[in-house]
């Protein structure tokens, strides 16, 4: 095999790789975006290691109910005697699955309808756009909380409502990216070179959305785990999972406040703050980035 076809296996892989490094290099110098970064990570560490970091089974009796946080329980336990640390620490990776593959999907499904109205126009524009308009007119909250008591309790469930529910708002923002991007010199020379919808607009358009479809991604992802808790604070989904929602929800019912429990009601609340904060960041970092570069 000669040298001249290994390399041109080889370019197409490095090709994306320069454009990945090269994205990626100007975001280093963003203060809120490494700072975003840094709390993503912390919480990604938890939910990724949680099951070898929590030191005790979350489930199990280990303690007298109702003990304040020690060295043996960092955050007390809860009314039977089950360590509050490793809830919190097992519960951070069921509140980040929910998030990402709620962020996923919808903006699966929200690019993609973006991209079809956006491109293809008339009638295709107008019958999606409209359905759009219809689910955003629609009170998502008490639609959520009606799906929720009628579909069976899981995180499956939680993740196929947030998702089906999610993606209007990012077919908006898509559909408007691609009315200015397709009148782009780039997309009219591959309409003359023969290349399909289906071609231009995934290969051409969407490359070129990357930085506003990842800032939107990572709203979703903020707006999925506050949803995840607050359907579980409100006992409509499984409250036998550990999350963050639930730890919330058997703190209200066992009455952890009258308890004087504040062990077992503020490191989930502060999470959630946290985590969203840090998202907002990350999203904030790339959306100046992005700009300083434009105004180059």
């Amino acid at each position: 095999m000669s040298k001249s076809t290994d390399s041109a296996r080889i370019s197409p892989a490095a090709g994306y790789a320069k454009k990945l490094v090269r994205a990626i290099m100007p975001l280093i110098h963003n203060r809120k975006f490494l700072f975003g970064l840094a709390i993503v990570l912390f919480f990604a560490t938890l939910g990724i290691f949680g099951k070898f970091i929590a030191p005790f089974n979350p489930i199990a009796q280990s303690g007298a109910p109702w003990s304040p946080p020690s060295s043996r329980h960092l955050f007390g336990t809860n009314y039977l005697g089950q360590d509050v640390f490793s809830w919190f620490v097992i519960g951070t990776s069921t509140s980040l699955k929910v998030g990402f593959f709620v962020a996923l999907f919808s903006s699966s499904i929200g690019i993609s309808v973006g991209l079809a109205a956006g491109y293809l126009g008339r009638y295709t524009d107008e019958v999606l756009m409209r359905f759009v308009d219809l689910l955003l007119v629609i009170p998502a909250f008490p639609l959520l909380v009606i799906l929720s008591a009628y579909l069976p309790p899981t995180t499956t469930s939680t993740i196929l409502i947030l998702s089906l529910l999610s993606w209007p708002f990012m077919s908006r923002v898509v559909r408007s990216q691609v009315l200015t991007l397709k009148e782009r010199g780039y997309v009219a020379v591959s309409k003359l070179s023969g290349s399909s919808n289906f071609s231009i607009m995934f290969k051409d358009i969407l490359p070129n959305m990357a930085p506003i479809i990842f800032i939107n991604m990572i709203f979703l992802v903020i707006g999925a785990i506050i949803a995840q808790a607050g359907l579980a604070f409100f006992g409509l989904g499984n409250v036998n999972s550990i999350n963050w929602g639930t730890m919330l929800y058997w703190a209200q019912v066992e009455d952890a406040a009258i308890q004087s429990a504040w062990w077992w009601i503020v490191p989930p609340g502060i999470a959630i703050g946290v985590l969203g904060m840090g998202l907002n960041m990350l999203a904030n970092g790339i959306a100046e980035t992005t700009l300083e570069m434009k105004t180059r």
